[in-house]
């Protein structure tokens, strides 16, 4: 069961399972088909087929080309009304930072247990970048943007450092760098950019335009 799904003891058996699922698709490190997810689920392929159904006619997930099922835009626009000062704040700075770095540019949350994506732009003339959607989410022990927020959670026992780097912890073969973000609420959150490790990049150097990106985003929300 996934780490986010508590044990249902009341209330609705269809709700819970369709909230497990979409955490089971928006957690997993594989994509998920819908026979995977009845067998994650343990529930019957006709079962889950229906249940995908419900979520895609309500925007909660996508299948692809392939058949393979994504978090939905619908997902990505219920997160990002959570923080609408941050985005606001944050998308011309985004898009100036991408499109100078070549390489995905996105803003990192906690919702009280793991790392979520609020908000990503990717460069407008790069040949190959790295897609990362709105709502993922992921552990904040596994990659730089979940560090950096791990590090705001427990100070003391992760002192904070000027900056992290991952290389292949969310996904094979991409590297990432994040940086601290102070928000209005005051709740945890990372300025981070994803590229190809195979690419390459002068880490320093980003990690540079990062801390002077946040500052930039802080003195909008007046917390620099």
């Amino acid at each position: 069961m996934s780490s986010t799904t508590k044990q249902v003891t009341g209330g609705s058996q269809t709700l819970a399972r369709g909230l497990h699922a979409l955490a089971l698709i928006g957690e997993s490190d594989t994509p998920l088909t819908v026979p995977k997810l009845a067998q994650e689920l343990g529930i019957h392929r006709s079962m889950a087929y229906r249940l995908v159904r419900t979520l895609e006619e309500f925007g909660f997930i996508e299948r692809d080309s392939t058949g393979n099922l994504e978090i939905g835009v619908r997902m990505a626009t219920l997160t990002r009304s959570i923080a609408r000062d941050l985005q606001t704040a944050a998308s011309p700075e985004l898009i100036v930072l991408s499109n100078a770095l070549g390489m995905t540019a996105f803003i990192v949350t906690y919702d009280g247990e793991q790392a979520v994506t609020l908000l990503a732009v990717e460069p407008q003339d790069a040949i190959t970048t790295v897609a990362q959607r709105p709502g993922s989410r992921h552990p904040i022990d596994r990659g730089a943007p979940g560090r950096v927020i791990r590090s705001q959670l427990r100070p003391e026992e992760y002192p904070p450092k000027d900056y992290e780097v991952s290389h292949d912890e969310v996904f094979a073969g991409v590297t990432s760098i994040a940086v601290p973000l102070r928000t209005k609420d005051g709740r945890p959150a990372s300025l981070a950019i994803l590229y190809l490790t195979e690419g390459g990049a002068d880490i320093a150097d980003a990690a540079a335009q990062l801390r002077r990106s946040a500052q930039r985003i802080e003195r909008v929300l007046g917390t620099a």
